[in-house]
This record gives structure tokens, sequence and C-alpha cells, in this order.
């Protein structure tokens, strides 16, 4: 009887441990499934609201081990802003293709930069500029993205094209000459963005009235898809070694800053998750 009592109380003693066991098993396994969603949920959200350009020049993330936590809501609100955009495609004369060797045979591997530029003009009539086929290769420009007054986006030329936005150029000291008739330049490792001028300031001066709040927002989440460091992101006038480039004349730094930093702050996030290996399998790429 004591026996059978004792193992009574072994079967009992075991049956609660297996229960107990079970339960915290099952917490644990809901727990990490809750968190693997939530990981999901701000994966899918982050990618819509930064959608990385594929311009085929590289990008040094610098992906930090930590960063600071940033909320789903806040991601879904950054994301609201999303631009409009649309394509309004350059005349194949006036872009071509990025290379990987120079016309002396070099490899060409610079990072990607992005140099902010001005229309003068309209952007309409920048995009007819672009549109109309060029022969002679002085008459050939074109930008990646012009940003109108209003805040739209067109993009003319593909992000892992070569656009001719700035001719005879170096960013300290980096440049790529791909054509031997033509001076090297920094187009090969570019992302050339225009902002459409106001209308007092067509004309050659020093300065204008500036940009409107919605080119600043969306120049910043435009910049914020290149990925690129903001050490990366220059103006025309500052690359230009021919001392003829101005613009974007009256450009505030400042104001772009602070529509720069909350995307900045989504990329070292994802960058993080990337890092400590906390991305969960994907089936399909957020569109």
């Amino acid at each position: 009887m004591k026996q059978q009592r004792l193992w009574f109380g072994v079967i009992l003693a075991c049956t609660v441990i297996g229960l107990m066991l079970s339960r915290y098993w099952y917490a644990h396994h809901v727990m990490a499934s809750a968190e693997a969603a939530a990981r999901q949920r701000l994966v899918v959200a982050l990618e819509r609201a930064l959608p990385p350009l594929n311009t085929t020049v590289p990008v040094n993330l610098n992906c930090a081990i930590a960063t600071p936590v940033i909320s789903l809501a806040h991601v879904q609100q950054l994301g609201r802003h999303r631009p409009r955009e649309r394509w309004a495609l350059a005349h194949a004369s006036n872009y071509g293709d990025r290379v990987t060797v120079d016309v002396h045979g070099n490899p060409t591997n610079h990072l990607l930069l992005v140099v902010l530029h001005e229309t003068v003009y309209s952007a309409a009539s920048a995009v007819d500029y672009f549109q109309t086929y060029h022969e002679r290769d002085e008459d050939q420009a074109s930008y990646h993205a012009i940003i109108t007054r209003s805040g739209e986006i067109f993009y003319t030329v593909p992000a892992h094209k070569r656009a001719y936005g700035a001719g005879n150029s170096a960013f300290q000291g980096e440049q790529v000459q791909t054509n031997l008739r033509i001076a090297a330049s920094v187009n090969n490792f570019a992302y050339h963005i225009s902002l459409e001028t106001p209308l007092d300031g067509q004309n050659a001066n020093l300065s204008h009235s500036g940009y409107t709040e919605a080119q600043y927002r969306s120049l910043a989440w435009l910049v914020s898809r290149t990925q690129v460091p903001w050490q990366r992101i220059t103006t025309h006038a500052a690359v230009d070694l021919g001392g003829e480039r101005a613009d974007p004349r009256s450009f505030d730094w400042q104001r772009f800053a602070q529509y720069w930093q909350p995307y900045h702050r989504l990329q070292q996030h994802y960058c993080a998750m990337l890092a400590n290996r906390q991305l969960p399998a994907r089936e399909s790429n957020a569109s």
C-alpha cells in the first residue's frame, strides 16, 4: 500500500510538473509568435515608408548593433507623408549606363553620392529639355528626379542609370571619366535630385525666396531612400570644378535636416534589426 501511494505521488508530481512545463512552453511559444508577428509588421511598415532605391552603386550603411526603439505607430505616421510620384522619362540621349571601369581601365568603386540641384526655370521646362533628343555631348543633361513646388516627384532617369547632372566635377577628389571627350565627373556614382526654383529665382542672382516645406519634406524622404549618410549629401555648387554653378541657391540645410533626421532614424532601426538578425523570413517584398 505504501509503495502504491509512493508511486501515485510520483506520478502526480510528474503530471503537475509536466503541466507546468507545458503551460510555460505554451506561454513562451505564444509570446515568441507575438514578437515575431510584431517584427514582421514593423519590417513591412519600414519597407513601405522608405523603399530603398536600386542604384547599383554600393552604399555603406554602417549598421549599428543597437539603436533606440521605434514604434510601429511612428513608422506608419512617417509613411503617411509619402509624396506623390510619377515618371517623366528622359530621352535616351540624355543619360547612360553606370560603368564598372573608367576610360582608362581603372575600376570604379565609389560609394553613392547625392547631389542637389535646382531647375532655375520650371520643372516642366526641365522635363521638356530632358525628353528632347540631343546629339551633341555638350547639350546632353538630366537629373534622376525633380521635386516640384508642391512636393511632387518626377523621376526622369532610373536610379541604376547614370544621369548627366554635373560635368567637370569631383567630390573630395572622387570622379570618374567615362568619355575621352568629356571631363571627369561624379555622375557615375551620383544620384542627382533637383528642386523646382521659385519664380523670383528665374535669373542669375545668387539667391531667391527659397523652397517650400513640401519640397524639403519630399527631398528628405527621397534622399533617405538612397540610404547615403549625411556626409555624402552635397550640392552642384560644391562639386563643380568650373566655378560656374551656385545651385541650389538659398538652400536651408537646417530645415532639410529636420525632415531628414526622422527618416534616417528609421533606417538606423532597420539596420540594427539586420545587424541583430531579427528580421523574420520574407515570402515576398513589400511594395
